[in-house]
């Protein structure tokens, strides 16, 4: 039986969830023993419209993220789920979008506006924070689709309410917490003691997983690095073509019959020939 994600984090200390954003990050992913696949806002506006993340990316670009990388992946994804897009009513019906389309969670966060823009965004009144999440609640399908509370508060109220808030969205039923700031070790100390849900953390530099067990997170997003790994190296190889007008230097790793070949292998090609010569589409 496929375990949930529930009990995934539960088994792992942390589980380490790397983003994916298109069909090569996420077969790539596939070669490797991870247990689950983060679609976030960031690499989707990057990759898809190549725009910051400050709020372009709709319900509906990451609905459609999730149902394309779904079908390709072989573990639970956790989504980004932003604000919700807009109030409580909003929030159920893109909670039903994202479960429906094939994610196993999603993370909904309480800043109004100034995300990555300010050091102290806008954050919505706790209360209206606290019906987001029970909204969300109410609308999924299956609790195996978890809801988790993320605060983007500490940088505009501080740390301390940051934690207060995180605890609101516990009691308000959220299945885990997710606190996008730094916390000093007396406040990392107080958020494991008082949590009863599991913690998810951004990747932080420097931090490694037993850093964040020690910390009690559960769940560590590696949020951006599928999308910077692939920035640097289309720098790599367009230099060389942009400086030498030619790809004669790359193609050890990178061009001709044998890269092509092995790269169809990666797709999945044998298995598409042996389907044709199967129904009698080709003649071998």
């Amino acid at each position: 039986m496929t375990s949930t994600l529930k009990q995934l984090i539960a088994e792992n200390a942390p589980l380490i969830v790397p983003s994916i954003y298109d069909g090569i990050s996420a077969l790539v992913l596939n070669e490797f023993d991870f247990k689950a696949a983060y679609i976030g806002s960031y690499a989707t506006g990057a990759t898809r419209y190549g725009v910051p993340d400050i709020g372009y990316i709709g319900v509906e670009d990451m609905a459609d993220q999730v149902r394309r990388l779904s079908s390709i992946v072989e573990v639970p994804i956790i989504v980004d789920g932003e604000g919700g897009w807009g109030n409580p009513l909003h929030v159920a019906r893109s909670v039903r979008l994202l479960e429906r389309a094939g994610a196993a969670a999603t993370h909904i966060e309480d800043h109004e506006f100034g995300k990555h823009v300010t050091p102290k965004p806008t954050v919505i009144p706790t209360g209206k924070a606290v019906d987001k999440i029970k909204a969300a609640l109410d609308a999924r399908e299956s609790e195996d689709f978890l809801i988790i509370a993320r605060t983007d508060s500490a940088g505009s109220e501080g740390a301390d309410a940051a934690i207060d808030r995180l605890l609101a969205y516990q009691e308000a039923g959220a299945d885990g917490l997710f606190m996008a700031g730094l916390l000093n070790p007396e406040q990392k100390q107080r958020l494991k003691n008082e949590a009863t849900v599991p913690l998810v953390a951004p990747d932080f530099p420097g931090m490694t997983a037993e850093d964040y067990a020690a910390d009690g997170t559960a769940v560590v997003l590696y949020y951006g690095l599928s999308h910077l790994a692939a920035q640097a190296a289309y720098r790599d190889v367009f230099s060389v073509l942009a400086k030498e007008r030619s790809s004669v230097r790359l193609e050890e790793r990178l061009v001709g019959i044998p890269a092509i070949l092995a790269f169809d292998t990666f797709l999945g090609i044998p298995r598409v020939r042996e389907d044709a010569k199967k129904y009698g589409l080709t003649e071998e």
